[in-house]
């Protein structure tokens, strides 16, 4: 314990500040051709301490009117704050599973820790309570303003936000870096960096995508399901207000109780994962080490197993080597995975109402367009080697064509089963959303062909940043290839408006075109 009080040098608590500025310096901007910030910009943490403030400025207008909070708190606010934290907590854990798998893997300063005087459990606390920090840091600036204000008005049951966050973060972290460890158990190392992530951007979109399924299950299946769980909600039903599983949301109200027996429950789960599993970290941390190791290709017989044999034409090669750099990359699968899971509800309204076809119809055109932005950017302006295609003996419009190809083909892969869907229900319907969707895509593809300058793929989230022309551009395409099917159906004389805005967006990506070198 001694040691984490004190802040010299190799001392826990150092390294714990340590992990603390790192997860700072993880918030800066890196912008192509320029050296990578360390840590926010003045101008993003006055932006963010303004909005902090403003926060506090408007909870103190909602609460003001709001009667205080009372010792015995309703059951439907109960059980609602309940629902609400769980899915809180479903991003936090989505969050910790990401952290857990840099913590482990992309950072690369483990082995260098673990020969360190430092022992393997400490480093392994440290590199957990680090998680913690860069995990719950967002929520308690999101939800303190409510603890905050309360207290000003003299409710001190809101503070109880305080120690409910924190323990659903250390929950939220132990469980992730449970799982990345048992992942890796299983796995691998190598599987265990994709399946992490695949898991994160599930979880984080777990509860919209329920949320939508059971809103388009149709009236009859709804009143069914609600008739079966509604009984557990009812006094004397496994999920009534005195059930344990409302401990968490008793402790957001501001039970002394509750908090006590939450705190303790994940400062317990906490202790746990650091006294069991510290042994096998150091095992998943050698594991990670030596695979690196193998990756780089030795001469000879090594050489001829791992030599490629090209049985298909150059197109097809190119588009699958395209396929293939995105398959290896787990960050970038996970954030492409998020795009695919929000179109999902789309097709359970396309083949449920007729009624709704138009609106959903330009719905699918804008989410197909906006994610083959996503992948051209992905192939076009993140390509890890523009200076060996252009030095191959091949002709660069092969290459640029067989790039769009990459893009495109998984997209209408994945939305063909709606457009068939489309052509049988409403058959003109059906031609305007391919014609529109085609369209929009191949605007899509052509303006960051156009506009996007070379970067590389940790930009991926913040691309909108580092290349605003292109994101406003290819945005003004997606809504108006998108606005064509409501106004072409609803407003037909109107059509040219929509059709002349993408025009214009166009012209404007081509007069302003940047020279690249494929």
């Amino acid at each position: 314990m001694a040691a984490w009080l004190k802040l010299k040098p190799g001392s826990a608590a150092w390294l714990l500040v340590h992990e603390c500025r790192l997860a700072f310096y993880d918030m800066g901007e890196s912008k192509p051709g320029r050296a990578a910030a360390r840590g926010m910009s003045v101008f993003g943490m006055w932006l963010i301490g303004l909005m902090y403030v403003s926060a506090h400025v408007g909870v103190w207008l909602l609460m003001r009117k709001m009667p205080p909070l009372q010792e015995a708190v309703p059951a439907p606010l109960l059980m609602g704050a309940g629902i609400a934290m769980l899915a809180v907590f479903s991003f936090m854990l989505s969050l910790g599973l990401t952290r857990s798998v840099r913590a482990l893997f992309e950072r690369g300063d483990l082995d260098l820790l673990l020969s360190s005087p430092l022992s393997s459990k400490t480093i392994f606390q440290v590199r957990l309570t680090g998680i913690i920090f860069s995990v719950g840091i967002w929520f308690f600036a999101l939800l303190t303003p409510v603890a905050n204000i309360g207290l000003i008005l003299g409710q001190w049951r809101w503070l109880g936000i305080y120690p409910a966050l924190l323990a659903m973060t250390v929950l939220a972290a132990a469980l992730a870096m449970l799982l990345t460890l048992a992942l890796v158990k299983s796995l691998g190392v190598r599987k265990t960096k994709t399946v992490a992530q695949i898991l994160g951007a599930l979880t984080g979109a777990g509860m919209f995508i329920i949320s939508q399924l059971f809103g388009n299950l149709g009236k009859e299946m709804r009143d069914g399901v609600l008739q079966h769980i509604m009984p557990w909600f009812q006094p004397g039903g496994a999920l009534d207000a005195e059930s344990l599983a409302w401990i968490p949301a008793k402790a957001l109200f501001g039970s002394p109780a509750a908090i006590t027996g939450f705190l303790l429950f994940s400062g317990l789960v906490y202790w746990l994962t650091a006294q069991s599993t510290h042994r096998f970290f150091v095992t998943g941390v050698q594991q990670a080490v030596g695979q690196q190791r193998k990756a780089i290709p030795a001469g000879g017989q090594n050489a001829a197993q791992h030599a490629t044999h090209f049985g298909r034409s150059l197109r097809a090669t190119i588009i699958v080597k395209e396929w293939r750099l995105i398959a290896r990359d787990p960050n970038l699968i996970s954030q492409v995975l998020l795009q695919l899971l929000y179109i999902a509800p789309l097709f359970f309204l396309i083949f449920k109402s007729k009624a709704l076809l138009p609106g959903v119809a330009s719905g699918l055109v804008f989410l197909a367009a906006s994610l083959a932005g996503s992948l051209i950017w992905i192939i076009i302006a993140a390509e890890d080697a523009p200076d060996l295609l252009q030095a191959a003996p091949v002709k660069a419009n092969l290459i640029l064509t067989s790039k769009l190809l990459a893009a495109v083909l998984p997209i209408l892969m994945l939305i063909l089963p709606a457009l068939l869907w489309l052509l049988i229900q409403q058959f003109l319907l059906g031609l305007a959303v391919i014609a529109c969707t085609l369209a929009a895509m191949l605007s899509s593809a052509v303006i960051h062909l156009w506009q996007s300058r070379p970067a590389n793929r940790a930009q991926f989230n913040k691309r909108g940043q580092t290349q605003l022309m292109a994101g406003l551009l290819e945005a003004a395409t997606s809504f108006s290839w998108a606005a064509c099917i409501v106004v072409g159906m609803l407003y037909g004389v109107w059509l040219a408006v929509p059709l002349s805005t993408a025009a214009l967006a166009l012209g404007i990506a081509w007069f302003s075109r940047i020279e690249r070198n494929l």
